[in-house]
């Protein structure tokens, strides 16, 4: 038997004993079909690069229905029947391109191009599945799942609500119009693909079993047939698996999605029916045809709610029994849809067989020990809102896409409504311990009284401590956080729904959740025309074919059909000495070709082998101690990805001297002060005396605390090794080239030239990929070596935060000695950096150092620095965008906000009164304070403030001085070529494209220096041949460097073409020089490189004032306006320079508000390692009023073509969110009559951290 399906109008047919039994969409279409625009990353739904469309028969009303589905998570054998739409399906080279592909490239919507597919289909299937008809406010709420580290989805959200049908989005003229947008056309064919068809029913497979029921009988017949002690799986969406990992046991897979029993609905007059199947988001179309209806009003809340569950793809094949079936499951699991429907007391329906069915209550099911039940439907009752108040409530880090903090619904039936009298309550709270739901004590004590008097609420609020009790629960936030923020809601819950008269006008505003409106942006630059193309505005060189997912990426290029893939295996135990390492379990797995550890390196165990900004090895597998949890001690290699990984879990390892402290922070090894970890590194200078003290001088000292941060780019580590003739050929995601090449080499004791690395582009980076994938590399390369045979390691999402480095976590104690007006007399900075396992790239002196001025007048008269490092039993930490630097300027601006605080300045005065004389920022601060009203604003805010309670704005102003150290650069080669077939030309260089827009920028310097079109121009791949010893892409000077080279290269083309130019006269075109030259034998290609000395360094200037509102009873925050204003020179190209500064800043949001890790003190083991738990911004994360300028007539007189680097300074800009934190939690914690004090605010500062540092308690919860 067999199933069928369409692929972009293409039928197959599949046989289920093919492939294996829970094989994904995203594996088949990627690996069987080579359709690799749909991208692998997370592999639970988590970050939206596997997105496509799907379209499937309604089992009940047979209509057609387009959505989006995560392809990791569908699983292939539930795609019966199904029409499946890839990017590639939309639009390609071939028939032409669709307008969504093409106005996310033209408005510059893409990077590094990695997440640019998923966007795409994402919105593709919101028009298709609306009839084209959405509005801005529908499509900027539907990429919740959909993660971009690169742009800052300012642009994304641009293009996307340019098609909305209330669109104030200006676009160009040259953007197709959207009319024929929603014909899918195939890219083979060109044909449209229809998708009727009827197919059987299909039966089993291999040595386990699939299922595809079309009735209830039919259900349970297939339960029949599982054998007791045999685990079984019911399929609708699979989206359980991106909570908790599906088991390897499961033998038998029930496809549910066309039983018509599940999929039913009906609204009545009393009840509400919701089949067990209905998908979320077909509740959610229930619930707002139902919220019209009397007695059903409540669930217009209920879609808000909703909403907030998981993301649009996600919603759209995860089922209302199948979460209920994980809460059953897992009963610490913050279900939304439980925690809803327990609050309205709803109703299930279970069925025991075909013909039998009982109600029971959600709580009474959780607790049904029967084998085998079904839920057949969920029963919700009508509330009439004259009788009833309900409200529910979901917390989250972020915007969208997060499990919550706690969840809670309050379900109040009244007795006497003109009193407020209580007849019943329902108090339901989620994620406070396993097991607790009710708070049945504060339930009771509501009976019977007035819900809103002062003694009720007093006595209510004191049930509720009693009751609530939570526990730790790591990852989950703190008991504490979680117990007021509990108290919190039911408090706001008060607040939002008390007749005006009982409520203080001050409190009202907290007892509503902070409503984000629609987000905007401005840019403004300059271009000078006389420079076309450099200066102009041009759409990025891949950013079509990005859009369309016609641009390939490592892990998309294909290699003979006996390839391999790899899995690292992992030590456990810190500090312990492997014993033995038994992989016979591993072996004996089916599919498993190989296992190799230290033993099989024939050469150096180093993959980090230069001695460039390195100055120890690191190993490739565990030579010795483990030095950290994870550390790699073999590889597997396996016949397909998941094969390896399972099997990478069977390798047993027996450990020896295991007994030592961990030591996971640099907090814990200060206090110890373990003398062996501790490293100063800054170059001693003379001590600094302390001043004299004078009248009104102000002394202070504080703690800033700046934790690590991963890089989440979105294309994984990534290496691909093949056999060739006499070595290998590398195809691997990195920044650094040459580095990988020698590592792999002096591994396999190979000359260099035996190992050549190609690299076409990276799918983003940001300093991950600049040395930490090359233990990745190496250990693929080995496999590749020792099995003469092509092997691919791409690594998880878990793998990869397990096991690789991270940014320099920081720490700085500092002492200030001011005058009145700020003036700095004395300050003193030690500072520590995390260095995990080693001290390579150590950032400490070489990049935290040179930036700890800043734009201050701090020298070796007022300013005392030590820099330390601090080895710590984690991987060796590693360059993060805008290492050590972005470290350095949080240092000194928080002095500087903390001086203001404590003399009682205006920030700004502060800062003014500190500017090192000379200083560009002399001139930029009063004309930025100017231009964004600064004044002004804060007063207003200060307004705002002392009429509100509980809710506080606030005001960050953060000022920077970005030192471009372009001397460190050693080889920069590029070779131009020129065709006298019809003068095209062509480029090859040593930097690598990482989505900073490097290869637009070349394009352009090239078109500008020959004077050809910039679509002559075009870019290819980076080799070790062309790009041979070339230095890494990284400190944000790349295009610079590499636009020398190539400027370099032209000028020696033009000298050569000079001569024929001059006789063939000055009418002679182009392609006519081009083609005489040749003729003359003269040479049409030019190799030159960027060589120490070039370029000198240079500074780039940056301002932001960042305001945001703060929700002080849950932590959660609107960041309502944020101002750049950044130096970038002569910018290259402003799109992509617009484009790398809201992006730097957007993941600067990122590690200092929402992205958290955390470890386990006493193994050292990662808690925060997948999408689940670690949270990089989304898209509604974002400022809503976004505002870039790039400073206009102020060239660089020493940059390339009078540009400056982008990349990177902005993300030194967000600190500033931290002082308009600061600057509403002051105004909170003087309402709370606390003392005046300044608060330690660090990266990041989550809800938690607010609610805690707000001074709020529970006693102070009263309506007057």
């Amino acid at each position: 038997m067999s199933i069928k399906f369409n692929v972009n109008g293409f039928p197959y047919e599949v046989h289920p004993a093919d492939y294996a039994a829970d094989i994904t969409l995203n594996t088949f279409l990627r690996e069987h079909l080579h359709l690799t625009a749909t991208k692998y990353m997370c592999l639970e739904g988590g970050c939206g690069s596997c997105v496509c469309a799907i379209q499937r028969r309604h089992p009940i009303t047979g209509d057609i229905k387009t959505q989006a589905v995560n392809s990791c998570l569908m699983l292939l054998n539930t795609c019966n029947d199904v029409d499946i739409i890839t990017d590639e399906g939309l639009g390609n080279k071939s028939s032409g391109y669709h307008p969504i592909q093409k106005r996310l490239a033209k408005l510059n919507g893409t990077q590094c191009g990695y997440c640019s597919p998923g966007f795409v289909m994402n919105m593709y299937a919101l028009m298709e599945g609306n009839g084209g008809q959405v509005t801005m406010s529908e499509v900027e709420d539907s990429f919740g799942g959909n993660i971009c580290r690169c742009t800052g989805y300012r642009p994304i959200l641009d293009a996307m609500k340019s098609f909305a049908a209330d669109s104030n989005i200006e676009v160009q003229a040259d953007c197709v119009d959207i009319e024929d947008s929603f014909e899918l056309i195939c890219p083979r064919t060109g044909q449209c693909s229809s998708g009727n068809c009827s197919r059987k029913m299909l039966q089993v497979q291999d040595n386990c079993h699939w299922y595809w029921p079309k009735t209830l009988a039919e259900l349970f017949n297939a339960l029949d047939q599982v054998p007791i002690g045999e685990e079984y799986i019911m399929v609708a969406g699979n989206t359980a698996h991106g909570v908790y990992r599906r088991p390897k046991n499961i033998q038998h897979y029930i496809d549910v999605n066309m039983v018509p029993d599940l999929k039913q609905h009906s609204i009545e007059s009393d009840h509400l029916l919701l089949g067990a199947n209905m998908s979320l988001t077909e509740a959610m179309q229930v619930f707002q045809q139902a919220a019209s209806r009397s007695g059903f009003e409540y669930c217009a809340q209920l879609w808000k709610h909703f909403n907030l569950i998981a993301n649009v793809p996600v919603r759209n094949n995860g089922t209302l029994a199948g979460n209920i079936s994980i809460k059953k499951q897992h009963p610490e699991f913050a279900s939304d849809v439980f925690i809803t429907f327990e609050t309205l007391d709803v109703q299930v329906i279970v069925h025991e067989n075909a013909n039998t069915q009982r109600v029971v209550s959600l709580l009474a099911y959780l607790q049904d020990p029967s084998p085998k039940l079904v839920i057949g439907a969920f029963l919700l009752r009508s509330y009439p809102k004259d009788k009833y108040l309900f409200n529910t409530y979901k917390i989250l880090s972020r915007a969208q896409n997060v499990h919550a903090y706690v969840n809670a619904g309050f379900l109040i039936e009244w007795r006497n409504i003109q009193h407020r009298i209580v007849a019943s309550a329902r108090l339901c709270f989620g994620n406070i311990r396993p097991g607790f739901v009710h708070a049945q004590n504060a339930e009771q004590s509501l009976v019977s009284r007035d819900l809103y008097d002062s003694a009720t609420v007093a006595q209510v609020f004191g049930e509720l401590l009693t009751s609530l009790q939570p526990v730790e629960m790591p990852p989950e936030a703190s008991p504490e956080y979680r117990e007021k923020l509990a108290c919190s809601l039911f408090y706001k819950f008060l607040l939002g729904s008390a007749p005006k008269e009982v409520v203080k006008e001050r409190l009202r505003s907290g007892g509503q959740l902070l409503e984000r409106p629609l987000s905007s942006g401005k840019q403004t630059f300059e271009t000078i025309p006389k420079n076309y193309p450099v200066t102009q505005v041009v759409q990025k060189l891949e950013g079509l074919v990005q859009c369309s997912g016609e641009a390939k990426y490592m892990n998309d290029l294909l290699t003979n059909s006996n390839a391999v893939h790899c899995a690292f295996v992992t030590a456990k135990r810190v500090g312990a000495t492997i014993e033995r390492v038994d992989a016979r379990a591993a072996l004996q797995c089916k599919g498993v070709v190989a296992f190799y550890t230290l033993q099989d390196i024939p050469g150096d165990n180093n993959f980090n082998n230069t001695t460039l900004l390195s100055d120890e090895p690191e190993e490739i597998f565990v030579a010795g101690p483990v030095k950290y949890y994870d550390q790699p001690l073999g590889v597997i290699a396996a016949l397909t990805h998941d094969v390896a990984v399972y099997a990478a879990t069977l390798v047993q390892v027996t450990y020896v001297n295991s007994q030592v402290k961990i030591y996971t922070s640099m907090k814990a090894v200060l206090a110890d002060k373990a003398e062996d970890r501790i490293k100063i590194m800054t170059t001693k200078t003379e001590d600094v005396s302390r001043p004299m003290p004078e009248a009104g001088d102000v002394i202070g000292r504080g703690i800033l605390e700046l934790e690590s941060q991963y890089h989440f780019t979105l294309e994984p580590q990534t290496t691909i090794v093949v056999p060739v003739e006499e070595g290998l050929q590398v195809f691997c995601a990195t920044q650094w080239m040459d580095v990988t090449q020698a590592s792999i080499s002096r591994m396999l004791k190979l000359e260099a030239n035996a190992v050549q690395l190609q690299v076409r582009r990276v799918g983003g980076a940001y300093g991950a990929k600049v040395t930490r994938g090359n233990q990745l590399a190496c250990a693929c390369a080995l496999v590749a070596y020792k099995l003469n045979r092509p092997a691919r390691f791409v690594q998880t999402i878990e793998s990869m935060m397990e096991c690789n480095g991270k940014r320099w976590a920081c720490r700085s104690d500092y002492e200030f000695q001011v005058r009145a007006n700020g003036l700095i007399r004395l300050l003193t900075n030690n500072y520590y950096e995390d260095a995990g396992c080693t001290l390579n790239e150590n950032v400490v002196d070489f990049l935290t150092r040179p930036a700890l001025p800043n734009v201050y007048n701090l020298t070796n008269v007022n300013f005392k620095v030590r820099g330390t490092a601090i080895r710590t039993d984690a991987p060796s930490s590693t360059w993060c965008r805008a290492p050590g630097t972005a470290e350095g300027i949080a240092m000194t601006e928080t002095v500087l906000e903390h001086i203001a605080f404590a003399c009682k300045l205006d920030p700004a005065d502060a800062r003014l009164v500190n500017l090192r004389p000379g200083n560009k920022m002399v001139q930029l601060l009063p004309r930025f304070l100017a231009s964004t009203e600064y004044r002004k604003r804060r007063d207003e805010i200060n307004l705002f403030n002392a009429q509100n309670r509980w809710r506080k704005r606030g005001l960050g102003l953060s000022l920077m001085e970005f030192p471009v150290s372009v001397n460190i650069a050693l080889c920069y080669p590029a070779t131009v070529a020129i065709y006298h077939a019809d003068g095209s030309v062509v480029i090859s260089h040593g930097g690598i494209e990482i989505g900073q827009g490097l290869n637009t920028k070349v394009a352009q310097v090239a078109a500008f220096t020959l004077e050809v079109p910039l679509e002559r121009v075009r870019v290819e791949s980076t080799n070790t041949i062309m790009g041979a010893n070339a230095f890494v892409t990284a400190n944000s000077m790349a295009s610079e460097v590499v636009g020398i080279a190539v400027r370099k290269a032209c000028n020696t083309l033009k000298q050569r073409l000079k001569p024929v130019k001059q006789k063939l006269g000055p009418k002679a075109k182009w392609e006519q020089v081009v083609e005489a030259a040749f003729n003359q034998s003269i040479s049409l290609i030019a190799t030159e490189s960027f060589k120490m000395g070039d370029q000198p360094n240079y500074s780039v200037f940056g301002l932001s004032l960042s305001e945001l509102e703060l929700d002080i009873l849950t932590g959660n925050h609107l960041i309502r306006r944020v101002d750049i204003l950044e130096d970038a020179g002569e910018s290259l190209s402003p799109n992509v320079d617009v484009g790398q500064v809201e992006g730097a800043f957007v993941m600067g949001l990122g590690y200092y508000l929402t992205e958290l890790l955390l470890y386990d003190r006493q193994t050292g083991r990662i808690l925060t390692n997948r999408t689940w738990n670690y949270h990089p911004p989304g898209a509604k994360d974002i400022p809503i009023d976004f505002r870039i300028e790039l400073l206009q007539k102020s060239p660089n007189p020493v940059g390339f073509l009078r540009s400056k680097a982008t990349g990177e300074p902005a993300f030194c800009l967000a600190v500033g969110v931290l002082f308009a934190m600061q600057h509403a939690i002051q105004s909170a914690r003087e309402d709370a009559g606390l003392p005046r004090e300044w608060v330690r605010l660090g990266a990041p500062t989550t809800p938690e951290t607010v609610v805690l540092s707000a001074g709020s308690e529970v006693h102070q919860f009263a309506l007057q």
